[in-house]
């Protein structure tokens, strides 16, 4: 059982930062193994038919083109294809939709075949492109208006599934009133971060549990100088921070959580007072953290080195028992486990962010969007891409058959990832935080008759850290009551979310004028906290920010608003 975890670990989404206005990264699940052509489970039924034409099943089969990505990890066997395995038969069994895939190539090599491809005209039926390639074929007037499409044909289980984390991800796919593509959705809002705490070093020096950003200071500070680990030597650190905490980072996480308890924000656009947009990393708030980390700087708490260090080495950091407090995402706790299972005495705890005022801290998340599926303009058959997504849901998510997820998600004897032969997905938004509720139900009632496989494989590697093997440390962490998927789901409750206002492909101004941008404000940034520079060069960054580019950029990106409220 490795999709929560998979989930938990990945990257996740594409994030709106005003340098690149919208850029790709990885969101991960997990599942995958293959069976003998022809011997196939009974596959989950829909979840409710769209309203629409489109028969339940073609008959005669009907053929769609793909490309797309090779995964590295997955593994045929028993002769199965990229187009002969347990997905692809399970289309054209259920739906009568055969797959051709055109070409495949490595994760690395993506971008590059889709640009030619785009630029050739010869396009696949469908495929998924990043936010950029999405805007060249809408300019270009080559794929399809997919309104119809989906309306009459989208269950309303793929309905859920693409809006249950917000409207921006739909939206950002809908060009003057049209729904032009398919979001590859994630999930950043249940990957917004947590505060992690060593509780065992807060307990030893009878420190209080952090409910301000007062609290913060003060722990991160006894941490640094009170020598929370006794060995005597003053080698321990409050915060972990690294080289990348001045620009939006796989995500969430990073320093984000600490820059939100001020109210402070990176590399997004929100509203001001006059319902403009403005660049959130040059708002007053910023510069208010910003003294916070240089005081901290000075005071120790922070690794002199960590200009130098990137997010792996400072997970070891954690892993070596050397810092006390970092904020990550809920489910990026590897790090920790392996400290545990190396320390006896090693335990952290997640607390959700604090403000340091009276008024909620809002944690910063991005669009959510992994790409975007489009097809190609002409194609007859558009809403048969919506059948599969619906088979993608059933399978992937509602299941509970043991056989089935066997045959299309992990294999049972090399818990291969089967799943990734999918010809199309999206990530339900809150996956983990609803597995979450689900298994700690169960730990309290020891009734698992409501979980997926999924869901038992988390409850049973919890059930072993509770019988005493540390290895699982992190599954009872996260998925028992009080853990760490417990504050992502209060954060849900009471929508403590603060989202890009920016939902497009980056602006003419953004690519020619962003990368000088966005290193100017490392440079500044990083100076600042190592007190290079005082922090009122903070204001001389906002004045030259403006002047080389900026002003430009906020232009365009309010021009774009003003026609897509």
């Amino acid at each position: 059982m490795k999709r929560s975890m998979a989930t938990l670990a990945a990257g996740a989404l594409l994030v709106t930062a005003v340098m690149a206005g919208c850029s790709k990264s990885g969101d991960k699940e997990s599942g995958s193994a293959t069976q003998s052509p022809g011997k196939q489970s009974a596959a989950p039924s829909a979840t409710g038919a769209g309203t629409g034409q489109a028969p339940a099943k073609y008959n005669p089969p009907i053929t769609i083109t793909t490309a797309g990505e090779e995964p590295a990890s997955v593994k045929y066997k028993n002769g199965d294809t990229v187009d002969n395995n347990p997905w692809t038969r399970a289309y054209e069994k259920e739906y009568g939709i055969k797959v051709k895939t055109l070409w495949q190539v490595p994760t690395a090599q993506l971008d590059q075949k889709i640009n030619l491809t785009i630029s050739s005209g010869d396009l696949p039926d469908f495929f998924k492109v990043n936010p950029t390639q999405f805007k060249q074929l809408l300019d270009a007037g080559l794929i399809a208006d997919l309104t119809d499409a989906y309306n009459k044909n989208a269950s309303e289980g793929v309905k859920q599934l693409l809006t249950e984390g917000g409207p921006e991800p739909m939206k950002s796919a809908t060009i003057g009133g049209k729904l032009m593509a398919i979001p590859f959705t994630g999930g950043p809002k249940e990957r917004a971060p947590v505060l992690w705490v060593r509780e065992d070093w807060r307990k030893k020096l009878n420190l209080p549990e952090p409910k301000t950003m007062d609290d913060v200071l003060k722990m991160s500070e006894a941490f640094a100088t009170k020598d929370p680990d006794g060995n005597g030597k003053a080698d321990t650190y409050g915060l972990a921070v690294d080289k990348d905490f001045a620009t939006l980072v796989n995500g969430t996480a990073g320093l984000n959580g600490f820059l939100n308890g001020y109210h402070a924000n990176l590399d997004i656009w929100v509203k001001d007072a006059s319902n403009q947009l403005v660049y959130s990393t040059i708002q007053p708030e910023m510069k208010t953290a910003l003294k916070k980390l240089q005081e901290m700087y000075k005071g120790g708490q922070i690794d002199p080195e960590f200009g130098t260090k990137a997010k792996a080495k400072v997970g070891e950091m954690l892993t070596a028992g050397k810092i006390g407090m970092t904020y990550q995402s809920p489910f990026d706790v590897l790090a920790f486990q392996a400290g545990v299972v190396k320390d006896a005495a090693m335990d952290w705890k997640a607390y959700p962010v604090v403000s340091a005022d009276a008024k909620p801290a809002l944690s910063q998340v991005s669009l959510g969007i992994n790409g975007y599926w489009v097809v190609r303009k002409g194609y007859e058959h558009p809403e048969a891409i919506l059948k599969m997504l619906d088979f993608w849901l059933n399978t992937f998510y509602l299941n509970k058959s043991m056989d089935v997820h066997y045959e299309y998600n992990n294999d049972k004897e090399t818990n291969q990832e089967i799943y990734i032969m999918n010809k199309i997905a999206a990530y339900k938004p809150f996956k983990n935080t609803d597995e979450a509720v689900r298994v700690s139900k169960a730990l309290e009632t020891n009734d698992t008759s409501a979980l997926t496989p999924d869901d038992k494989g988390a409850f049973d590697n919890v059930q072993k850290y509770l019988k005493g093997d540390k290895n699982f440390w992190y599954w009872n962490a996260i998925f028992n009551k009080g853990g760490s998927a417990a504050i992502e789901l209060d954060y849900r409750n009471k929508q403590q979310y603060l989202s890009n206002e920016f939902i497009t492909a980056p602006l003419p101004s953004m690519v020619e004028k962003g990368a000088n941008l966005a290193k100017m404000q490392t440079e500044i940034f990083t100076k600042i906290v190592l007190g290079e520079a005082s922090v009122d060069e903070f204001d001389k960054f906002v004045d030259n920010w403006k002047k080389q580019g900026g002003t430009d950029i906020t232009k365009e990106v309010n021009d774009w608003y003003a026609k897509n409220k």
